[in-house]
């Protein structure tokens, strides 16, 4: 058990650092049928870099660059449904305007909904489960009045602001420490997750409204847990070009 969980975790480390991703994506290591749930209660922190491109209404193609920190705070209802919420800052580069570099404030609020499943007992090296999880996040940025550019007269309405609603359907693979011993080993578990995701933007720019430039693309990961409530992620998004998030959970 021990040697496979670490071969796993060896060979998605790299794929990690290479492609890692947003938005938030921590698996809840958990199913609809399975009969032992994690603490209720989980707190975290994303450190993510966001890229999209996005249309402008005057016709105008800009690239957003969005490098957010953010803390999260989620609650299970059940083993199998968590909604969870983020708040955190972030740093927007807009190529080619007078928005670059501004601050912004963000937040969030979503659900991780997980279903089905089946057991996998061969081969050995992927004893686990097989599930199917849905996540839906809906993403609030703002600049405050304090990080104005100099000299801007702007109304509230022209500060730069956007949202994004995003959903995904991933397939899940769960590796667990099966027994009693085991669950002394480090990692005590694993999740490799992947599957399509869709997302809108809208928003202000430059006295312009915006919109996305592709909707539909494909989100992966993997997280890493160390013990039963505590674990460590990466993931990627691709939607037109690549997104990362690297991720750290505790479950109370």
């Amino acid at each position: 058990m021990k040697n496979g969980l670490l071969l796993v975790a060896m060979v998605l480390g790299g794929v990690g650092v290479a492609s890692a991703g947003t938005p938030s994506g921590a698996s809840m290591c958990d199913s609809l049928a399975a009969s032992d749930s994690l603490s209720r209660i989980s707190a975290g922190f994303d450190a993510q870099v966001n890229r999209r491109n996005v249309a402008l209404f005057s016709g105008k193609k800009e690239r957003i660059e969005d490098n957010v920190q953010s803390v999260e705070v989620g609650v299970n209802l059940f083993s199998w449904w968590q909604f969870f919420g983020t708040v955190g800052r972030s740093k927007v580069n807009w190529a080619g305007n007078d928005s670059a570099g501004m601050q912004y404030n963000k937040w969030s609020g979503g659900m991780h909904f997980k279903w089905g499943g089946f057991d996998i007992d061969q081969p050995n090296i992927m004893n686990g489960r097989l599930s199917f999880q849905n996540t839906v996040e809906f993403t609030q940025y703002r600049s405050d009045n304090n990080t104005r550019i100099e000299n801007d007269t702007r109304s509230d309405n022209d500060v730069p602001r956007w949202s994004d609603t995003y959903a995904d359907l991933t397939l899940n693979l769960d590796i667990y420490s099966k027994t009693q011993k085991d669950t002394q080993l480090i990692p005590y578990a694993f999740t490799l997750y992947g599957g399509p995701a869709f997302s809108t933007l809208s928003g202000h720019l430059n006295g312009s409204d915006l919109s996305e430039n592709q909707k539909v693309g494909i989100v992966g990961g993997a997280d890493i847990f160390f013990t039963y409530n505590c674990s460590i992620g990466a993931q990627v998004l691709f939607i037109d070009t690549r997104s990362f998030d690297m991720n750290v959970r505790y479950r109370f």
